[in-house]
């Protein structure tokens, strides 16, 4: 309110307080106005309010958005790959000392909604040190194999190689967290070619059970299963069926409750190569393969 709004309120309450004087067309126009002008001063002053106020929250309001996201669902299943990923990434967050980003950890026991762990957008862990680890067990199991056979590079048609390697979160809702770490590889003898597979999975949780029902569990394996010594540790050994992918398994599970599995086949899945003509390892070959502790992985 500047000096001139202050004196027409002023005259306002002195005409307020005198009686009223006759009807004077004029002076009812100029009053009229007067009354207008301080509406108009009243409404500005409340607009300076209001973006004032705005000015201090608008701030406050995008850091609170900023603090408070969330990352979406993520949902996890069952022991297989197939399963549903997850909506979003997870929320990291800077350490107070470095800046540099933590990723959340999995929980002790898998429930659904949980993010995957160790930042990654699914179960495979494609970079980091599992990676590594699985890249480190294809090549032991390569260096394996015996004197007359070889593990080349072939690859399919498309152009994918035939050594795979891959390491996956494998828990399921309710199960403790564990990892499976799986490679296989085609072996080469004169112009057949076969295929192996190693599998290392850590510690899950899971009770002990007899050999042979440990090496009936390695891809619903069915057939006849030999308990097989090497050096007093008990192997569970699976001829399969026919019709099966692989022709032998074997089984092992450590005190610590490592379980590793090693499955051979005359056969491979790539197209126009003749099957070998017989298995790379023996049964009693593949057992002590099994309980080497090249292929044990804990972590």
């Amino acid at each position: 309110m500047n000096e001139e709004d202050l004196k027409e309120a002023f005259h306002d309450v002195i005409v307020r307080s005198s009686p009223p004087s006759p009807m004077d067309p004029a002076q009812a126009l100029d009053q009229g106005r007067r009354i207008r002008k301080r509406r108009r001063v009243a409404l500005a002053g409340a607009a300076v309010v209001t973006l004032t106020v705005g000015a201090v929250a608008g701030p406050t309001l995008v850091a609170n958005l900023a603090d408070n996201g969330s990352a979406g669902p993520m949902v996890a299943g069952g022991g297989t790959p197939s399963l549903a990923g997850p909506t979003s990434a997870p929320t990291v967050a800077p350490t107070a000392k470095s800046g540099a980003t933590v990723l959340p950890s999995a929980p002790t026991t898998r429930k659904t909604g949980d993010p995957w762990p160790e930042g990654q957008a699914d179960r495979t862990a494609s970079a980091g040190p599992r990676a590594v680890r699985v890249g480190a067990l294809m090549a032991d199991l390569s260096s394996s194999v015996p004197a007359g056979f070889s593990t080349p590079n072939l690859k399919y048609p498309d152009g994918r190689s035939a050594r795979w390697p891959q390491a996956q979160y494998a828990s399921a809702d309710g199960e403790q967290d564990y990892w499976e770490y799986m490679a296989t590889i085609p072996v080469q003898k004169d112009d057949r070619v076969g295929q192996l597979l190693v599998m290392s999975t850590t510690p899950s949780g899971k009770p002990a059970t007899t050999p042979c029902k440990l090496a009936l569990t390695f891809w619903g394996s069915t057939g006849p299963c030999t308990v097989v010594d090497v050096d007093g540790k008990k192997v569970g050994v699976v001829t399969a069926k026919k019709g099966s992918d692989y022709d032998q398994s074997a089984a092992y599970r450590y005190d610590d409750g490592t379980v590793v599995f090693i499955a051979q086949a005359k056969k491979t899945d790539l197209p126009g190569k003749s099957p070998l003509n017989q298995p790379v390892f023996t049964t009693q070959q593949l057992a002590e393969q099994v309980t080497s502790a090249k292929f044990k992985i804990s972590t």
